[in-house]
């Protein structure tokens, strides 16, 4: 069976070529780009990619068009800034050529750090439905926090491997990141009528820190975890 890749990008030359090299059994491969000003369209070209222009509104619209646009029995979608490790290619190779029932699957997420490769703290067992037979899931409109949901069938979760996150360059492109993320889900939550009252903007922060950092084990990844846990702390 034929496995489409698909990927959204923006000015992401640095990394686009490393994710699409890391599922080299993909029958087709479809870029998104939304008018990068970089190499990211030669550079994606270049791997075998099919390039498509597409003008951004929101994550879940985009990566809901790419979707639409694969051909291929089974579709694995990721981000530029995202790549597989050899177990988790492997298994995903098998699963696509295999007589599975499932409609989908989660795969396992680790973040690239501060160099560090994490396993505890904020991000700590993170799995994401991003492997699912063509026509069987979908990404509903819900603006920042993007979540691909399955339309029908069940799902099921690898195990082997994992899918490697390279989100943040440095601690100010985390921070700036988050900013702008939480801009976006403010005004959402606003535009529903809904606030944070003074308790919930005071401890929530103290409860996630306690949790990353003591309850998730971030404590044991040094000053990576450290890090994480107060900066995610503030996240939404």
């Amino acid at each position: 069976m034929k496995l489409s890749l698909v990927i959204i990008a923006l000015n992401e030359e640095e990394t686009i070529g490393r994710c699409i090299g890391s599922v080299p059994f993909a029958g087709e491969i479809i870029v998104v780009d939304s008018r990068s000003t970089d190499s990211t369209a030669a550079v994606a070209q270049s791997c075998g990619a099919k390039v498509l222009v597409h003008e951004f509104q929101s994550f879940s619209t985009q990566k809901q068009w790419a979707i639409e646009q694969a051909s291929g029995d089974w579709v694995l979608t990721l981000d530029a800034d995202e790549f597989l490790n050899d177990e988790l290619a492997g298994e995903i190779s098998s699963i696509v050529n295999s007589e599975t029932v499932q409609s989908g699957f989660r795969l396992p997420f680790r973040i690239l750090y501060m160099g560090r490769l994490m396993r505890f703290g904020p991000w700590s067992g993170e799995r994401h439905l991003r492997l699912f037979r063509n026509g069987q899931a979908s990404f509903p409109d819900s603006g920042v926090h993007e979540g691909l949901k399955l339309l029908e069938g069940t799902e099921g979760v690898l195990k082997n491997g994992y899918v490697i996150h390279e989100s943040y360059s440095s601690l100010s492109d985390q921070m700036r990141k988050m900013l702008q993320y939480s801009t976006l889900w403010a005004g959402e939550e606003f535009g529903k009528g809904r606030r944070s009252g003074s308790f919930r903007i005071v401890f929530r922060p103290a409860w996630r820190f306690i949790s990353a950092y003591l309850l998730r084990g971030g404590f044991l990844e040094g000053l990576p975890g450290l890090a994480a846990s107060i900066i995610s702390a503030y996240y939404v």
